[in-house]
Order: C-alpha cells, then structure tokens, then sequence
C-alpha cells in the first residue's frame, strides 16, 4: 500500500500501468474480443506480437477520451459551464462542490476535477508513447503499421495540445515509461509543448488515411489532423499558417455542410460529411454510450422514465445573444417554462438546456448514440474566415465562408465591416454555431476576452488574470518537487 501510495505523481502513474498493462480494449464503435492470453497476464513483452495486438494497443490511446475524467463529463464543464454560456446554481441544486467551483472560479489547486483530467490525459499519452516505441518492432503490413504510429502520434498531440491550453507548460513525456529513474519530470515551456504538437499532428496528417469506413469510423484521419493543425496556428496567432492548414482541409473533398443546421446533430448522420473528428458512441445497453443527452437534460424531464442531471445549464445571456431567426438557437437550447410539458420548477430563474445532443431512444443517461463533435467542418470554415481576416480587412473568401454559415442560420449577409467589426463578428459566429461543442473557453482563452465575457454574463463572479490558465494540480506537485505552480495559484 505504501508504495501505491507514493507512486502517484504523473510519471509513477504511468510506469504503474506499464507494468500491469492490463488493457482496457475500448471500441470505437463495437466492441471487440480477443480470445488470447488472459488481460490479468498482459505485459509489453507477451502483448506486441501480431496486427491484432497493434490495433487493440491503439484503440486503447483513444479510451481515456470517453472516460467521465474526460469527455464523459469533465471536459464539459472545463470549456463551456465555466463560460458566460452556462452557470450551475440559479435555483437549482449546487451539492456538487468541484462543479460548482469551477462555475463561480472559485477553483483551487486542490480542486479534484483537475487531478482526474490530468492523470488521465497522462493515461492516454503514455499508451500513445507505448504504441510508437513498440508497434514498429511488430512483423505486420508495413502500410497498416505506419498508419498505428501515425493515430498514436495523432492522440498524443491532441492530448498534449489540450493540456498546454487549460494549464500552460507541462511535463513533455514523449518515451515509454519503463524506469524508476528520473520520474519527476519538471514542466516544460509552452514553447517546447507546442512544438511537440505540432511535431506530432504534422506527422500524422503525411501517413493517415483520408477516411475511414465501417468499424474503423472515428479514427483519427489526414482531415482531422490538418484541422487541429490549423487550431493550433489559430491559437498561436499564426494566421497565415492556420489559414493555410484550413484552406487544406476545404481542399480535400471531403467534408461540407448539411443544408441545414439541425442535420449535423441527427444521429442518422455520425460521422456524416461535416464530422472532422468526432468521439464515438454506441447506444442500446452494450456500455459505450454517450452521457450527453442524460447529463445535459434536466432533472425534470424524463427520457424512457429516465430523469436527466442539468449539466451545462444555459444562460440567459447566451439565449439573448441568438435572434430569433437564428435557426441554431432552438436545435441548441430548449428553453422551458412553468406552463411547458414537463413543466420547469418555479424555483430555476432561467430553465434553458442544452439541446442538440438529445437521444429519445436512449434507455439510460449513459446510453445515448450521440457522437461527441470535436471538430466540425464549421469550425474550420470559421478559422479559415478568422485567420484570413487577421491578415488582411475585408477578405472576399473571409467573408464568403461565413455568410454561407449564416445563411444555412437563417440570417442576412455580413458586409462593409472593419477588421475589428469582423473579428467580434467571426468570435459571435463561433459562439453561436459551435455552442457546447468545447470551444467557448478556449476562444475567450485566446482572445483575451474571458473576463469581460464573464462580468458582462454575471459581475458577481470574479474572473482574473490567474484563470487564463488553469492550476496544476496540488496532488502532483505534492509527491513531484520539480513541478511550479501557474503564476497566482
């Protein structure tokens, strides 16, 4: 016990699953058996010998994705409830602690929700570390075994660019943890994060695939890799970059928009032609279903008699911001009253939740079929517009790409704007086309607008410059002395 409790620093976490290895075969969207050597006697040198191997050992770098320490639940609340697009409270139960924090930034480095996501991430970037040091040694399709190290690259850098994001320079673990040697590893720079990323999606979009069919749909693909390229420049003001990236993508021929707005979000259409890179899930009672459509319902509207949680809570100030010829609005937010059926409590001051992720034949608030989007090709239309109007007012192609967005939105044409009327015009867009798909935080991160954003929505909470970044978790630097605290934490 002694040593399980002092092996609890990042490093030590990953060496512990390492040596256990036991694999939690996640599917992408069935589930898959190997009748082999039992899980309980898996070790890295019994487990990479053929093909089968290499692909469980990749399903396992996308798991801790769908994990509740992840996109189960936390990163929800990380990127959109702490935002001016949702508050908990307000009339309705605030028990949870951790999540009501994080709403009111009342967060410390002791918040637990930090310590989840973080030991998570790290789960999935050594299983990734573990894939690229061991696939390539595997006598198999030399094609297909590319294409492994090119998903495990692919995952790492997703990981690592959603850490440098919510916490800044973190420690840069980029070789299997095999050792007990040298596990406090100190943070690296923002820098060196970012060129690892960049590193990593650069070699993933030259090997992986354009698409990818049946079983294998909601890999990691050549599209998503350039998209996250292009989100990466974004965020690093490299305009002409994240332009370039972007334009790579609309190029391809792959993706494009459904006519209409509430198409993207029909569970007929996963993985559909505006999907870039979306989480999978697989309703009907097999255990790898969505939580969205049951954790963002609320308590008092039952789905197959059962009643939903109210994550994610819509503000008022969100609802505002939509006109009414917004068709987004009503196939993202449904609004309740005390007269609707079902009714809302008199007790809640603004009933709006989240709608889009809605699953009516779900059996359980874990068992909805809703994909998870994590990049739609909105989005890249939205950066291409963003990074070209940054180079230049009054781009032509800038302006095209949105209105065709606004359009599909029921709304008139933008024109004549200045390039800052077009910058505050394009960071509405992405409010309004891309609520509660994760991206509110990181643009008003970016953009530098978090705390204008949160006092104009709600001036009781305060917001500082500390909350750009998010603190590293108190747990880790406890048992690793080389880790720094992010500047007022």
């Amino acid at each position: 016990m002694k040593l399980l409790i002092a092996l609890t620093a990042t490093a030590r976490r990953n060496l512990s699953l390492i040596l256990s290895f036991t694999l939690s075969l996640f599917v992408l969207t069935a589930c898959e058996v190997l009748d082999k050597i039992p899980e309980s006697n898996f070790t890295p040198d019994n487990f990479y010998r053929n093909a089968d191997d290499a692909k469980a050992a990749v399903s396992t770098v996308y798991d801790p994705m769908n994990s509740a320490n992840m996109y189960g639940q936390i990163m929800w609340i990380l990127q959109d409830q702490a935002t001016d697009d949702a508050e908990w409270g307000n009339g309705r139960s605030t028990a949870n602690q951790p999540k009501n924090d994080l709403d009111k930034f009342a967060f410390t480095p002791a918040t637990a929700t930090f310590q989840s996501l973080w030991t998570t991430i790290y789960q999935g970037i050594n299983r990734a570390n573990t894939v690229i040091a061991r696939v390539p040694g595997i006598a198999m399709d030399n094609n297909l075994k590319a294409q492994y190290v090119a998903e495990a690259k692919f995952m790492r850098g997703f990981y690592y660019f959603t850490l440098v994001r919510l916490f800044g320079g973190v420690p840069l673990i980029v070789n299997e943890t095999t050792s007990l040697n040298n596990l406090n590893v100190p943070r690296a720079s923002v820098e060196d994060v970012y060129k690892q990323v960049i590193q990593d999606f650069t070699d993933a979009e030259t090997t992986l695939p354009l698409r990818f069919t049946g079983a294998d749909l909601g890999r990691a693909t050549k599209g998503a890799a350039k998209a996250y390229l292009a989100k990466v420049y974004l965020t690093r003001q490299e305009w002409a970059k994240a332009s370039a990236k972007a334009k790579e993508v609309m190029d391809l021929g792959v993706y494009d928009l459904w006519a209409n707005f509430n198409e993207a979000f029909l569970l007929a259409n996963k993985n559909g032609k505006e999907a870039v890179f979306e989480i999978q899930a697989l309703g009907g009672g097999v255990g790898e279903g969505s939580l969205m459509q049951g954790y963002m319902r609320p308590n008092f509207d039952r789905v197959n008699g059962v009643a939903g949680f109210g994550d994610d809570p819509v503000t008022d100030n969100l609802y505002r911001t939509y006109t009414a010829a917004d068709k987004r609005r009503d196939v993202t937010i449904k609004l309740y009253s005390a007269t609707t059926n079902p009714a809302a409590p008199a007790s809640v001051v603004f009933p709006g939740y989240v709608y889009k992720y809605l699953d009516p034949t779900a059996t359980g608030n874990n068992d909805g079929a809703n994909n998870y989007p994590l990049i739609r090709y909105a989005d890249v239309l939205l950066m291409y517009a963003e990074a070209l109007n940054e180079q230049s007012a009054g781009n032509a192609d800038a302006y095209a790409v949105v209105n065709r967005l606004r359009r599909r939105a029921g709304l008139t044409d933008l024109a004549g704007l200045t390039q800052d009327q077009f910058r505050d015009a394009i960071l509405l867009e992405r409010r309004l086309e891309l609520a509660f798909e994760g991206h509110r935080w990181y643009d008003l991160a970016r953009t530098k607008r978090l705390i204008s954003a949160m006092k104009a929505q709600n001036p009781t909470i305060v917001v500082q410059d500390r909350h750009y970044l998010y603190p590293i978790p108190q747990t880790e630097r406890d048992v690793n002395p080389a880790l720094d605290q992010n500047p007022g934490y």
